[in-house]
């Protein structure tokens, strides 16, 4: 006896499996991941992207790690907010007291240094979106997926960040903490 294939769930299962595997691209994975509004917006930044010398991997490995880094940031942020509160019992001796201000300052001072990367990341994010992710700031070079890939805020290539430590290193104006203070471009602003 003839076994009867039932043509339509074979073919129902052809699709939900192509649609399976297209839900595993990393063109998929980008727009859930950024929130993107299609695959083709995320084929379109790839494009872009692509002329500052990065594949599809390397951007989905990128936006991974800023997600995953910001990630970690906010969670760290709850422990840190913990620890601004000043405890009553140091109130009573002079000594706690100025410790525990001591303390708190640099707890403050983490704190902005951690808020202040969180919005890198958004500008790195940013500027993924535009498609100039990977671009020098200064020279317009590519930077570089090894410098991106241990530095993801990195927005000057190797040679433009040395000249500027150099510069820095020859002035005491240059060595300013950008956290307490800085312009990221037309788009961010920290104060």
């Amino acid at each position: 006896m003839a076994t009867k294939v039932n043509k339509p769930k074979a073919k129902r299962a052809e699709t939900s499996k192509a649609t399976a595997e297209g839900a595993n691209t990393v063109e998929a994975k980008l727009v859930r991941l950024m929130k993107l509004g299609s695959e083709e917006e995320s084929e379109r930044i790839l494009g872009m992207l692509k002329s500052h010398g990065l594949n599809k991997t390397q951007v989905l490995a990128i936006v991974e790690a800023i997600y995953r880094e910001e990630t970690e940031i906010i969670f760290g942020a709850k422990v840190i907010k913990g620890g601004l509160q000043t405890n009553q019992e140091d109130l009573m001796d002079e000594a706690d007291l100025a410790s525990s201000d001591i303390e708190q300052g640099m707890n403050m001072r983490m704190a902005n240094r951690e808020n202040f990367k969180v919005k890198r990341l958004h500008r790195a994010l940013d500027k993924i979106r535009e498609g100039t992710y990977g671009e020098c700031d200064s020279c317009g070079a590519d930077i570089g997926f090894a410098r991106l890939s241990a530095r993801t805020i990195a927005e000057l290539c190797i040679a433009c960040k040395e000249e500027e430590e150099r510069k820095e290193n020859l002035s005491a104006v240059g060595r300013k903490p950008k956290s307490l203070g800085h312009s990221l471009g037309s788009k961010l602003t920290i104060r």
